[in-house]
């Protein structure tokens, strides 16, 4: 896996980045993207590319993937308290912080493509360094970048670190 992120302030630009992605990495145009009946987007002209997207005030971020992936950012904001009781399950709370259990729910449910299933079910866990995820042939990781919470998800290995471009 792959991750890019630039800094931004339009949500649209996440298409742009996908796109200097796929053409730095793949050498190709970026293929035309589609969106399944649950709003996944994918090539169909490119089915062994893999790639998530997210967005957040300030930043966006690509990851790309041989396989399928998912990807969320998060500015670091307050919430409610009773958020967090709604979509983590205590044990939950106990190893991560609101934020990064956030992240790693979305990029999950993105992996997916859809769920049926509440967040207080997709439990995470931590074993030392490693974070399981709720299928542990999952590799899930979180990054730190400024002031913004990351995470990346998928059946292949997260990267140690995320190329910063600029739109």
């Amino acid at each position: 896996m792959l991750l890019f992120c630039a800094e931004s302030e339009k949500n649209s630009d996440v298409y742009r980045l996908l796109a200097l992605a796929v053409e730095g990495v793949y050498k190709i145009p970026c293929p035309t993207v589609v969106k399944d009946k649950y709003g996944k987007p994918y090539f169909p002209s490119e089915p062994d590319i893999h790639f998530s997207l997210s967005h957040t005030r300030g930043l966006v971020l690509v990851a790309l993937d041989s396989a399928p992936c998912g990807c969320d950012v998060e500015r670091p904001r307050p919430v409610s308290p009773r958020v967090p009781e709604r979509v983590c399950a205590p044990e939950e709370l106990s190893d991560f912080t609101f934020m990064e259990l956030w992240t790693l729910k979305e990029s999950y449910y993105k992996f997916l493509g859809h769920t049926d299933r509440p967040f207080r079910e997709l439990t995470f866990r931590r074993s030392g360094d490693k974070i399981i995820a709720p299928d542990p042939s999952l590799r899930a990781r979180l990054y730190t970048l400024s002031s913004f919470q990351l995470a990346s998800l998928s059946l292949t290995s997260p990267p140690d670190d995320i190329k910063c471009l600029h739109l």
